[in-house]
């Protein structure tokens, strides 16, 4: 026992639990949360000050006009598994008065750790059911590497390959810069007929066209989280006869997230790699070091119990051979001088 009347036992048990704990934090809690969530509900805008677009309804060309597009994420949460999520994803290109241009709308299930789509869950593209989603489907995983990762482009639907270009700073955090390029890809076939004049055409020629899409999608990703920071989109849509010749530009616009949400997702980023610091780093590394301590200190070996002093061997009191000197030189004058005859004092010497 330590001289508390503590069991030195006590100290290396309570050590060997901190060693536990810290253990516990670092390769079980934290890994266990690096899970996308099955819930979800985030809004963000992309703006295009300077856009061009061609509206199909009434043909007509607008040049030089804002265009705002406006993604909402919603997560079905009752879908969603252990392994896997699903998420709805809707996106709407509007004028700045509210006129829709483009919609885009998909439910994706996905690897909740990987973040790959999953085919399952009654999954679709624009109301087609059968559209095939793969790569990944909305964000890149936790701990994302400086590599090139396949992903879904809703409007093109396909997967294509998001390459790492360099690593750059946002608001003061650092991040991963992927992009991607893909098409022209033909996305849609117009039913009617458009007027010839309308497409640089013989005025009176009516013919069928199809539209086809081009995309270069920019991503600024934290790689700790693997939260999109920032995004950028351009778009370039043009409409095509049959004879494969592109007639009328349909869509030019550049768009840019919106600093209010590029600010909101630095803060959600700030918040998580703090939670990381204090849960995998700093309390790890706390727990670890106080319970080496302890059982340092109830493992170490313990000192030979010192022997008793003597009673009266205090500092100027006399030993046990101080005081037997005196008492033996005692014995040794009584025996020289009794009895009383070997030192001449008899009553016989006292009557003489």
């Amino acid at each position: 026992m330590t001289r508390a009347g503590i069991p030195r036992t006590v100290f290396a048990g309570a050590g060997a639990f901190l060693l536990t704990l810290a253990a516990l934090l670092r390769f079980y809690v934290y890994e266990s949360v690096l899970v996308l969530p099955l819930e979800q509900g985030r809004t963000y805008r992309m703006v295009a000050l300077d856009a061009d677009y061609f509206d199909t309804g009434t043909l007509t060309s607008h040049t030089g006009v804002p265009l705002v597009s406006t993604t909402t994420l919603s997560g079905d949460a009752g879908a969603g598994t252990a392994d896997t999520a699903v998420w709805v994803e809707f996106t709407s290109l509007t004028t700045a008065t509210g006129d829709r241009i483009d919609y885009h709308e998909r439910r994706t299930a996905f690897d909740r750790r990987t973040g790959m789509a999953v085919d399952c869950c009654e999954s679709y593209v624009d109301e087609d059911p059968e559209a095939r989603q793969s790569g990944l489907a909305f964000r890149l995983p936790f701990r994302a590497e400086p590599r090139s990762y396949p992903m879904y482009d809703t409007t093109l639907r396909l997967a294509v390959p998001l390459r790492y270009e360099r690593q750059e700073q946002i608001n003061g955090l650092r991040t991963y810069r992927y992009t991607y390029t893909a098409g022209p890809v033909k996305i849609e076939d117009f039913p009617e007929q458009f007027p010839g004049k309308v497409l640089g055409l013989p005025a009176w020629r009516a013919i069928g066209v199809s539209r086809y899409a081009q995309v270069t999608r920019t991503l600024w990703v934290e790689p700790e989280s693997g939260l999109t920071v920032k995004v950028e989109e351009r778009h370039r849509q043009g409409l095509r006869t049959p004879d494969g010749i592109e007639r009328k530009e349909s869509l030019r616009a550049d768009l840019v997230m919106s600093e209010e949400d590029v600010d909101a997702r630095v803060s959600d980023v700030r918040a998580f790699t703090r939670w990381v610091l204090v849960v995998r780093d700093l309390l790890p590394a706390v727990f670890l070091a106080a319970g080496l301590l302890l059982v340092l200190w109830g493992l170490r070996p313990r000192r030979p119990p010192r022997a008793p002093e003597p009673a009266g061997a205090g500092p100027g009191q006399p030993g046990p051979a101080e005081l037997a000197g005196p008492a033996r030189s005692a014995d040794v004058f009584m025996e020289r001088v009794w009895p009383p005859e070997a030192a001449g004092a008899g009553p016989e010497r006292e009557r003489g």
